[in-house]
């Protein structure tokens, strides 16, 4: 699997956003780099928390802009940010696949959810901040 590159197509116009953006797709790209690694459990229970507890993070401060500015969208993008939560979560309770088969479905579903989200859901909000004066 390829690590992600940064493209100027994922910045949503608000420079607080892009840079945890950027942040949890550094931590992605780690994960891939790291794949062999990922065969000890710990190591995976390791990084999905550190994945988990940033990406909430992340979650309450978009959510935070959304609330002070207004934004009409806000109950679909927190659906769709508890979901994540819950399926990196799910994977810690996924011994039943072999520890490589994790690591692969892992990765696959990060790296699909995170380009998908910012290129679909979080693009919705970038006319709407830049309206609001937000940069």
């Amino acid at each position: 699997m390829e690590i992600i590159t940064w493209k100027n197509e994922f910045s949503v116009g608000v420079k607080e956003m892009d840079e945890q953006h950027k942040k949890l797709i550094g931590m992605i790209n780690r994960l891939i780099k790291e794949q062999k690694v990922l065969t000890e459990p710990q190591t995976i229970a390791d990084l999905l928390t550190e994945m988990t507890d940033y990406a909430q993070v992340h979650f309450r401060a978009e959510e935070y802009l959304m609330a002070e500015y207004g934004y009409e969208h806000k109950s679909e993008q927190e659906k769709q940010h508890q979901e994540f939560i819950d399926k990196t979560i799910a994977f810690y309770s996924a011994s039943d696949l072999g520890p490589n088969l994790l690591s692969t479905a892992l990765l696959d579903y990060l790296r699909t959810w995170l380009i998908g989200h910012i290129l679909k859901e979080d693009m919705k909000y970038k006319d709407f901040f830049k309206s609001k004066g937000l940069s």
